[in-house]
């Protein structure tokens, strides 16, 4: 081989190591560029009619939020009603004012009773008003026959003094059933406060239950953004030709 073959197998060599080289350095730029651009924009590349999940949960994030408000508060109403019930066995202030209530109703109609009982002044008084109306009709019954109005005044007196009787008798039986009554509402007394807590354990239940609503909201709202994510993670990615 003479110089000048020589001097071309040399050029052509070099001329196809540095097409070599410069392929080497493309596909070296390629490789290390790919998992950039996966990182950046992982779904836009892989397919650009995807939604980030990102983008998702930021869209629903109020709905959670305003799930997870609503049950901090459900929360607290809920263990107030609780912690009433626990304290049934004590009583409270509302306990307190029933109680006063009744205890005055008692002591007032107690009062008035006891004004009107057989051995109170009213009584005396209604006694000796009879015997008054008596003596009186006595008087009249020793008038002579012709006296004015005799009999007219004796008759009206006898009325009277029955009519005494009458009313002595109607004052015992309403202060019997005054009394009777006032013990029956007085045994209602008891019921009512027991009703009372009856309506707190109620009312501490459907509060509970509302905290479990609240919860099952705030699942619901989290159940819409898994779905949302996983549909656009399932969304298939379009293969080239």
């Amino acid at each position: 081989m003479n110089d000048t073959d020589r001097h071309a197998t040399v050029s052509a060599a070099r001329r196809i190591g540095a097409r070599i080289l410069a392929t080497v350095l493309l596909l070296g730029a390629a490789l290390t560029a790919l998992p950039i651009l996966a990182q950046d924009g992982s779904y836009s590349s892989r397919n650009p009619n995807r939604t980030n999940p990102t983008t998702i949960l930021e869209s629903e994030m109020s709905n959670i939020r305003a799930s997870n408000a609503q049950l901090g508060a459900r929360i607290q109403t809920a263990m107030e009603k609780l912690e009433e019930v626990a304290r049934l066995t004590s009583e409270d202030e509302k306990e307190v004012q029933v109680d006063n209530l009744f205890f005055t109703l008692r002591d007032e109609v107690y009062g008035v009773l006891n004004k009107l009982d057989l051995n109170s002044d009213f009584a005396d008084a209604l006694n000796r008003a009879k015997e008054g109306t008596i003596v009186l009709k006595s008087w009249y019954e020793r008038q002579p026959p012709d006296y004015p109005n005799r009999e007219p005044s004796i008759a009206q007196l006898e009325r009277a003094i029955q009519e005494y009787d009458a009313v002595d008798q109607r004052l015992n039986q309403s202060r019997t059933l005054a009394q009777e009554k006032l013990s029956t509402i007085m045994r209602q007394h008891r019921v009512i406060l027991q009703e009372m807590k009856i309506g707190k354990v109620l009312e501490a239940i459907a509060a509970a239950r509302s905290v479990v609503e609240g919860l099952n909201d705030i699942t619901t709202a989290m159940t819409v953004v898994e779905q949302k994510t996983q549909q656009t993670l399932q969304t298939s990615v379009p293969i080239s030709n």
